[in-house]
């Protein structure tokens, strides 16, 4: 459905991530796969895929995206009228893994994300290509946007071979003993006051403590993200 030519990949997550509207591949990714024929996938036994969504205007694409493909999702947040990304997304994310029992667990923004295909592959990838308790998407944009996050990040071994190289919290996936380690203390962690309301600068700090059992998707082998992307890398299958 979606490769990436630079690095010759098909992420299976695409996030059109962010407020702004420079997403040039975003609608035609989105397009071409409702388009496509509905599936019935089923449960992954080893899997749980986790979302959030209050029930806000504009909330569900990936729910939507699950139904496509015919595969459960686990979804938090009913009923939080005023949701805080950093007060919300980390404090669920910590309830929630207590309770999955699958092996795996999956994060993937309720908004503005959708999963592209069968999971499993993204399964098989997570284990073949990473040495990691859990791996986050990759992004070309550094948010917040604050040095401590974006030196420690450019320091990181294999960084400098791509340009997605700062961790977005929109898509993630891991295993589940070792989440509920990490996310319980993202749950403890103040956001960095630059940005209160940003989760991401939440989770900027927990990789900085777990790194490198936290690793991040630099060649989008998993999950891409589309915002500000304008290079010709992305072919819509």
């Amino acid at each position: 459905m979606m490769r990436n030519t630079q690095f010759g990949t098909t992420p299976l997550v695409a996030h059109g991530q962010g407020p702004h509207d420079f997403k040039p591949y975003w609608d035609i990714v989105c397009d071409r796969f409702f388009a496509s024929p509905r599936q019935w996938i089923g449960p992954i036994p080893e899997l749980t895929i986790l979302t959030w969504n209050n029930g806000n205007e504009g909330m569900g694409l990936l729910e939507r995206s699950l139904s496509h493909l015919g595969i459960p999702g686990l979804v938090t947040g009913a009923g939080i009228r005023e949701w805080v990304n950093s007060t919300h997304k980390p404090l669920l994310t910590a309830e929630a893994v207590n309770t999955i029992e699958t092996e795996y667990v999956m994060g993937i923004d309720s908004r503005d994300a959708i999963l592209l295909g069968d999971p499993r592959a993204i399964l098989d990838t997570f284990n073949s290509a990473f040495d990691a308790e859990l791996v986050f998407s990759a992004d070309q944009l550094n948010w917040p946007n604050l040095k401590r996050f974006r030196s420690f990040e450019n320091d990181i071994p294999g960084a400098s071979a791509s340009e997605f190289r700062y961790l977005n919290s929109g898509a993630w996936i891991g295993r589940t003993r070792f989440c509920r380690e990490f996310f319980a203390a993202a749950a403890r962690t103040a956001p960095a006051p630059e940005a209160p309301e940003v989760d991401q600068g939440i989770f900027k700090q927990v990789f900085q403590i777990y790194y490198p059992k936290v690793q991040l998707d630099y060649r989008c082998a998993m999950f891409q993200n589309l915002g500000f992307v304008a290079k010709p890398i992305i072919e819509v299958l």
